[in-house]
Order: C-alpha cells, then structure tokens, then sequence
C-alpha cells in the first residue's frame, strides 16, 4: 500500500531543528522525515483486531511538530519510528470482525493503553479510566507507541491501505454524520477532555483559536460550563468561528495587556522589564497554542488562585518567568487526549461525548480542504500556514475516486 512514512534519526532532527527557522519549506527540503512509500499493510497484532481503511485522516499539530522537529526529545522512548502517522481518522472495516462488519464507518480512538496492549491487570490510570495516560505504552502486544499514528505495529491515517485496531478503539459514526465532521471527533475530544475542568459561571479564557482552540470554546459552550468566554484570535476566519461557536467576546493578540485586562476586570502595572504584569485575570485560561510565549501569557492573565489548563501537545522546551505562578498561586494542569468523563451524572468516554456533540456542532465546515496522498507536500504547507490562509483542520482525502 501507499502511506506516508516517518523516519527519524537524531542527525536528522537536530539539523531540522536548526534550519526550521531559515527554511521555509521544510515538506519539499531533501531533510523532511517524510516519504510516500510502497510499504506492507500491518499484520493483526493479536486475534481479535480489527483492519480499518481510512477515509479521511486531519493534520494535527502534533503532526507538524513531529515533521518539524518541533516536538519535545521527551516523546522519543514513546513511539517506535518508521511508522505510518495520521491519529485523526475516520474509516471503514475493511473485512468482518470482533462484532464490526465490513463497510461499517468508524472513528478511532488512537490512545494506546493496556487494553489495547493485551496487558492485565492494568496500569493504575487505565484502571481509573485514564488509558491514555498508561504508563505501559513501552510494553505488551505492540512497539512503543502513545497513540495509533506513531507506533510502527498499528498503522496510521495517511495510507491507501489499512491500519489495525483493536476493538475497544472503535466507535460506529452515525449515518447522518459526515465524514467531514466524523474526522473531527478526535480533537473534539480531547476539547471535551479539557473543558470538562471548567466550572459553571466561570470567567474562561480561551487562548489561541486553531483547531484545539475553536473546539474548546465550542465544547465549553455546549456543555453549559461558564458563565463567560473570552477567545484570543490572531486571524479573522478564527474570530469569526470563535464568535459561531459560542465565544462571547473575542479579542487580538495585541490586546493581550491593552484593552483585555481591564474587560477581565484586571489591572495592568508596568515592571523595569519584560511582560506586564496583571493583577486579576480569567478564573482559568486554557493554552491552546503551546509556545513558550503563550503559555506565559496565560499564567500572567490568570487571577489569583486560578487555573490553566495546557491543551493538547506543547512544542519543545521553554524559558518561562514563572514568578506570576508562585506569586498568585496560579494552578496549572495538563490536558492530554481523553478518557472516561463525569457528566451530567453518568461516566461516560470523551469520545461518546464528543460524537453527541459532532452532529450539533457543523464540524464539516471547519474542514477542507482535502488532499490527495501523493500531495502530501502540498497538504502539509497548508496546515502549517492554515490560520493564515484561513483554513481549521487540513485532512488527507483517502476515498476512492
């Protein structure tokens, strides 16, 4: 099968990270990691698995921080390259199996815990419900691997061919849902994941209005959680979904110590150097950018004993002045994919939730444009340039034409 293939190695990774800032199209330099590749389907890891073809599969952030060099060396015992990436899919069982039926279309939930690992007992976190927080994604029936997408034995989203699942990773989509919405439900979920941490009446602060940012503040509407949400948008296609999906106020970057403090009910001081600083603030931020930048700013407009919730996967390692954390005892929290939620009395998991809120939500038109495999290179430059150019999520088109 074609698929588009992840190789690394730690000549290759320092040197993309230190020409990522002069080149400006690293998918068509000679030192991308990726290839499109004539490779073997996965075998079944263990009897009971499921193959699924994809149909449609989004570039993620954490995608392009992978390809990018941008991601932190923390991950590299984690996943087992050369793998196939795309964790975002939406396909079809390709052949009867475990209860599935060939045809039928299906999200997947790429987290790789003991379940899924042939691993019992469990790990103390997928005993809790937090399999994709397992401390056992080095071991068991697969390479290492935190999710579908970077683990060599499974196969990810960005093939003509098939990737292997295991049936607890699976979840039917509606006939009436499409599949422009259905490839959408995994960072829907890991949205849920996140603004499930709110607190009804809550003042929130949404920074950063990509993919993970929009659904955030969709999900926190949605949801009923706060009283109030304020979402920073960079690009006017971002502020005008922010406001469609249930923002009540939307400011720029460059209001971030203008004008926003004072409507978060802050005050604003000017120290001898660096960052104002910012008495008050949001009672949580969530960070939805993940730059060294950003996530100070959220600490600095966070009040006093409040909260922020980093959202999904950070870039690299930061130099931060953490003096506002200690000095208001701000709380921070990671917010990592998804798992078994509490609400509205019932324990359910972020991606049921997240499905139920697919169907009201219009995920369809944050999607597109689609891309054919073979222009993976064109793909890849439009998610990295995607606020810019006014685009949400870029996906991967793997439909038969």
């Amino acid at each position: 099968m074609r698929a588009l293939v992840y190789h690394k190695s730690a000549p290759r990774y320092l040197l993309v990270r230190a020409a990522a800032g002069r080149i400006e199209r690293i998918e068509t330099s000679r030192l991308s990691p990726l290839n499109l590749e004539d490779v073997p389907e996965p075998p079944l890891p263990a009897p009971g698995w499921v193959r699924v073809k994809p149909r449609l599969s989004g570039i993620c952030g954490s995608d392009l921080a992978t390809l990018l060099s941008k991601s932190s060396p923390y991950f590299s015992p984690l996943t087992s390259p050369p793998f196939v990436l795309g964790h975002e899919i939406v396909g079809e069982v390709a052949e009867d199996a475990s209860g599935f039926t060939a045809g039928e279309r299906v999200v997947v939930e790429p987290a790789l815990g003991c379940e899924v690992r042939g691993i019992d007992p469990p790990c103390r976190m997928c005993a809790a419900g937090e399999y994709a927080l397992c401390t056992n994604v080095t071991g068991g029936d697969l390479a290492p691997g935190i999710q579908t997408g970077f683990c060599r034995d499974t196969g990810g989203g960005w093939c003509e061919g098939t990737l292997v699942a295991h049936p607890s990773q699976l979840h039917r989509v509606p006939e009436d849902l499409p599949d422009e919405a259905a490839v959408a439900v995994e960072p829907l979920a890991c949205a849920v994941h996140a603004a499930l941490r709110a607190e009804p009446g809550e003042t929130v602060l949404v920074l950063g209005a990509g993919s993970v940012g929009l659904l955030v503040v969709a999900t926190l509407r949605h949801l009923g959680r706060p009283g109030r949400i304020v979402c920073i948008a960079k690009h006017p296609r971002q502020r005008e979904e922010a406001l469609r999906l249930g923002a009540d106020e939307v400011a720029s970057p460059g209001e971030l110590y203008g004008e926003l403090p004072a409507r978060l009910g802050a005050r604003v001081e000017k120290p001898e150097l660096g960052k104002p600083v910012v008495l008050g603030g949001a009672d949580r931020t969530f960070e939805c950018v993940g730059v060294s930048g950003t996530v100070e700013d959220a600490i600095r407009l966070t009040r006093p004993g409040g909260e922020v919730v980093f959202v999904g996967m950070p870039g690299a390692r930061s130099r931060l002045d953490l003096t506002p954390l200690w000095h208001g005892e701000v709380g921070l929290a990671g917010s990592y994919a998804y798992g078994y939620e509490e609400y509205a009395g019932e324990r359910v998991k972020s991606f049921a939730l997240a499905l139920r809120l697919a169907r009201e939500l219009d995920l369809q038109s944050l999607v597109g444009p689609l891309f054919r495999i073979e222009a993976y290179r064109e793909a890849v430059a439009a998610a990295r340039s995607a606020g810019r150019k006014g685009l949400v999520k870029v996906a991967f088109d793997l439909r038969p034409i």
